[in-house]
């Protein structure tokens, strides 16, 4: 081969040069590699084709950026790379398959190389554990709230080109992200060096309070903008979806980023006396932010994907991973695939992990072998064919997405009912991370009951494409694939392949519906798929498919009514009869799993009447001169539209500063956040982000089952056999005192001999991983005697179980009142508890000091000066010998004003035994569980009136539910009932 370039840190290192010899398009290439100490520059000569990169300083991370590896042409280096990977992997090879336990990927730049890795590692703890990122947040761990979001790169050779996505790093496997390139909201910018356009006007734009979610919202916006940089405003918001955010109301992270958007930045009518911002006479309001001082976006100035990864042909070795407990194998073939689920016919494939993360970390599933066919080219196609498209059953729902609105487009809309039936769908199909990931395989086999498109897939007939050691059969999804709770009629040695979805044709019909709590991102109540076809030239129904979710264990197909609607005319006779039918066949028993089983089945009906009215209106546009069928009334037209988001329009009006106050007085200013720019950047610590001290040990509590019972026994020994294990903790090695409270001593730092509510802390388990801690914890067996809990409000009253006396306000004559009124109307009503949701769970670092008992204490609290008192009352210490520290929350709502004490004293108590630093952020689960939440209400009234109107007379009584200690719910108390009082009424 010819000489290595010139490379421009030649003269301050040695480089050592390794060849490596491909083919391309059938020429031979011999490339020489000069590594380096400080970068990782790669000069690439081919013989016949000369091209010369200088790629990123891997060991900096601050290598050239596009612009500075554009070709002559103008292309960029994203392009060419691909175009070179793609010649590269056109050529020969082995074929023969090894076994290999070394993963590779890029994380900002730097080359990560590890071995033996555990396959129930996931990419969030290795980025905050092993490398320090902290910036990437932990929220919920259930891809939910999208704190966790980074952008991973690839090369897809399917596609042949380099793609970015936003994923989840909290359900991400890093076993899963073999020659893959990772970023995280530290390798775009920083204080230190220079603000990312993303980051800067999200925290000059107010978009970022408490700070927790601001590193995800960044890294969302940042994908999109490295795919799209020029984006609408529908793309941001649909970008957002999967990004949860508990203290701005998203209106200044949306206008922050909309400047983005090549759409006006008008008020939308929501200015002073709703008139437009354009059209305001007089003063203008001052403005929060001035779009024109933000630096610009130059997409040009990304870092570039590592060609390593782009030049590397696709996987020869079967990756192998040997964990604890798993392992997960990642074939190269198909045949490889099969001989292995043939092997281990109970192994699950996982593709996205979005599910199988879920099931191992909150239901406390283990699928000891895990197969990875991500890689596999027969599950990663798309074929268009003549009678639909066909997905391989590795792809991705955006994928799947992006290929049938394209269709969607470029054929007559009678052909692709099917297509947009699914891709209304995926419009709430939880968020960008999740469909980003998530392989429609995966969806069908999951068998999920409510799922929002296997029932739609059931209507329409899509085929599978199955296959096992030496043998192919296609099946079709109808009422009888699903055949119980998360079963299918695949057999075990089988591998879904591919899933067909079809075309339709004139006269056939086909939608989907869903309802939820909210309209993105959430699980849906019921849904449904349904799909009709017609007699040709006539409203004569001849087949028909009616599949709903949420209705029973499986995937629920109304078989009945549709055999007995066949043959009937589409009128309003019809949908009589329809509704009828389903009333009868689509039965939920009272005690039905998920409950609200009448409104579930007034949900069934609804879908089947919008079906109903959406075909007849398509029926008498298709077919107006054929035949006529019955219009659609006036007021039930809206019930055949799609929804559509208006684009979102805001106005904030604040006063501002006089014209001759001077800049340098900062008072009346529109300041961002002080924190803002740490905030959007990663740098600002939570107590999590805190380092890993020396012989740290991480903690897990051991909580009650039980409302109220007697601890009979609690069996440890099974704990404390566990790998990594050192002790368990119960009352009796606490120090000090069992007893704590913040208002009353009610409350115990471990259950002592009863358990008063479901969560009551047992115990806890201190081990040297969070993982080892988390799954012994699970291990402790504790047994009860249950006693008569108290769980509603009307139980509490009938056992008079309160925790004070009543309070009461009195004024004027009541009964007198209600002598003059004309007429009295008297009932009640609830009001439920509330989550406080602040994303950063409770958290606590213990720190002895080896002297005197003393300790720091690292807490997320708002009640620092609290957490001290109570911390030394279990260690049996003078206050003045705890320290404790907080630097900032992510978010607190209240949530923290007095409940992190349970989660402190036990962290400090387990540091004074073990003489180590001790951690404990709860998991999002565990944290609901433990620690409460906003009391629930329930509000009688009796209130009298005379014709005209006027009030005389209100009698109200307020009972709120304070749960099994008292806490701050006095405080709630006395707020409240101050709240139903008018100025004529006394204080307390």
């Amino acid at each position: 081969g010819r000489g290595p370039m010139p490379s421009r840190t030649a003269e301050k290192n040695k480089p050592v040069p390794e060849t490596i010899r491909t083919s391309a398009g059938g020429c031979v290439i011999n490339c020489v590699i000069n590594w380096t100490r400080n970068y990782s520059c790669i000069n690439i000569l081919p013989v016949h084709n000369t091209i010369a990169w200088d790629c990123e300083e891997l060991e900096q991370g601050t290598g050239p950026t596009a612009s500075e590896a554009t070709n002559n042409d103008g292309g960029s280096e994203p392009d060419r790379g691909a175009e070179t990977a793609r010649r590269m992997n056109d050529g020969g090879g082995s074929s023969t398959t090894s076994e290999s336990n070394e993963l590779v990927f890029y994380v900002n730049g730097h080359k990560v190389v590890e071995r033996n890795v555990d396959p129930e590692l996931n990419l969030i703890t290795y980025l905050r554990r092993k490398l320090g990122l902290t910036g990437t947040k932990l929220g919920c761990g259930e891809g939910g709230c999208g704190s966790c979001t980074v952008m991973v790169s690839k090369y897809n050779a399917p596609q042949g080109k380099i793609v970015h996505i936003a994923i989840n790093a909290c359900l991400a496997p890093l076993c899963s992200l073999h020659r893959t390139a990772i970023t995280t909201v530290e390798g775009i910018g920083s204080t230190a060096t220079r603000l990312h356009p993303v980051q800067e006007r999200i925290a000059k734009a107010h978009g970022s309070q408490c700070g927790f979610c601001t590193p995800g919202m960044v890294m969302s916006m940042y994908t999109l903008l490295r795919n799209h940089p020029n984006p609408t405003l529908e793309e941001i918001e649909d970008t957002l979806q999967g990004n949860l955010c508990r203290c701005t109301g998203y209106r200044p992270i949306v206008e922050g980023y909309r400047t983005f958007a090549q759409t006006s930045s008008c008020c939308g009518g929501a200015g002073v006396d709703w008139r437009c911002c354009k059209e305001q006479s007089g003063e203008k309001s001052p403005k929060l932010f001035e779009p024109s001082d933000f630096l610009p976006l130059d997409p040009t100035q990304e870092p570039i994907f590592p060609p390593q990864l782009a030049l590397c042909e696709s996987p020869r070795s079967t990756l192998v991973f040997r964990g604890e407990r798993v392992t997960w194998i990642q074939p190269t073939t198909l045949e490889e695939l099969l001989a292995l689920k043939t092997k281990h016919p109970e192994a699950r494939l996982v593709v996205g992990n979005t599910e199988v993360g879920i099931e191992m970390k909150l239901k406390n599933i283990l699928y000891p072998v895990i197969l990875a066919p991500a890689h596999i080219p027969e599950l990663n196609f798309t074929r268009h064919t003549d009678t639909g498209i066909v997905f391989g059953a590795a792809c991705s729902l955006s994928h799947v997405g992006s290929v049938l609105k394209e269709a969607a487009r470029g054929l007559p809309g009678y052909r692709t009912e099917i297509f947009r039936a699914v891709l209304e769908q995926l419009r709430w199909f939880a968020g960008q991370q999740i469909r980003n990931v998530a392989a429609v395989g995966g969806n069908i086999m999951t068998a999920s009951p409510i799922s929002d498109l296997n029932p739609l897939f059931v209507a329409s007939g899509c085929l599978l494409t199955l296959a096992s050691s030496g043998t192919t059969r296609v099946l079709k999804m109808d009422g009888a694939f699903f055949t119980g709770y998360r079963k299918t009629a695949v057999s075990p040695q089988e591998v879904l392949l591919s899933v067909e979805i079809p075309f339709t044709r004139k006269g056939e019909y086909c939608s989907a519906y869903k309802q939820a709590q909210r309209r993105e991102d959430d699980i849906a109540i019921v849904n449904g798929g349904m799909r009709v076809v017609f007699r040709e030239g006539s409203s004569v129904v001849e087949e028909m498919g009616l599949s709903y979710g949420g209705m029973g264990p499986t995937t629920v197909s109304a078989v009945r009514t549709c055999q007995q609607l066949l043959g009937r005319q589409w009128n309003a006779e019809l949908l009589h009869v329809g509704c009828s039918l389903l009333v009868s066949e689509l039965a939920l028993s009272p005690s039905a799993p998920g409950g609200m089983v009448q409104f579930r089945r007034t949900l069934s009906l609804s879908f089947f009447f919008k079906f109903y009215l959406s075909v007849l209106q398509k029926l008498g546009q298709d077919f107006q001169e054929a035949f006529q069928v019955e219009p659609v009334s006036p007021e039930y037209v809206s019930a055949t539209e799609l929804f559509h988001k208006d684009p979102p329009s805001s106005v904030q009006l604040f006063q501002g500063v006089p014209p001759d106050q001077v800049s340098s007085d900062m008072v009346g200013q529109p300041l961002p956040h002080l924190s803002s720019f740490q905030q959007a950047t990663g740098e600002a610590i939570y107590c999590d982000d805190l380092p890993r001290l020396e012989r740290e040990l991480y903690l897990a509590l051991v909580t009650s089952t039980e409302a109220h019972a007697q601890i009979s026994s609690i069996d440890s020994s099974q704990a404390l056999q566990m790998a990594g294990v050192t002790c368990f903790l119960t009352a009796k090695d606490i120090p000090g005192s069992n007893v704590t409270g913040h208002v009353t001593l009610d409350e115990t730092v471990f259950a002592d001999g009863v358990v008063t509510c479901v969560g009551h802390i047992i115990g806890a388990v201190v081990a040297d991983t969070e993982a080892h801690a988390q799954r012994a914890a699970k291990a402790v067996k504790v047994t009860y005697t249950k006693l008569e809990p108290i769980i509603t409000i009307q139980d509490a009253i009938s056992h008079s179980s309160y925790h004070v006396p009543p309070l009461k306000l009195e004024y004027g004559d009541i009964e007198g009142g209600f002598e003059q009124a004309d007429d009295i109307i008297e009932g009640e009503m609830h009001i439920g508890g509330q989550e406080h949701f602040y994303l950063e769970t409770h958290c606590t670092v213990a720190v002895p000091s080896g002297e005197d008992g003393e300790m720091e204490i690292f807490s997320s609290t708002q009640a620092p000066s609290q957490t001290q008192i109570l911390v030394a009352k279990a260690l049996g210490v003078p206050a003045n010998r705890i320290v404790c520290r907080v630097k900032r929350l992510g978010g607190g709502f209240g949530g923290k004003a007095s409940r992190n004490t349970l989660l402190a004293t036990v962290v400090a108590v387990a540091a004074h035994k073990t003489k180590c630093p001790v951690r404990c952020a709860l998991t999002r689960d565990v944290d609901m569980l433990v620690t409460g939440g906003r009391n629930p209400f329930l509000g009688r009234y009796k209130v009298g009136f005379q014709k005209s109107g006027k009030i005389v007379a209100a009698d109200l009584t307020l009972y709120c539910n304070a749960g099994n200690s008292l806490d701050l719910s006095s405080s709630v108390r006395e707020t409240r009932i101050h709240h139903l009082t008018t100025e004529k009424c006394p204080v307390l």
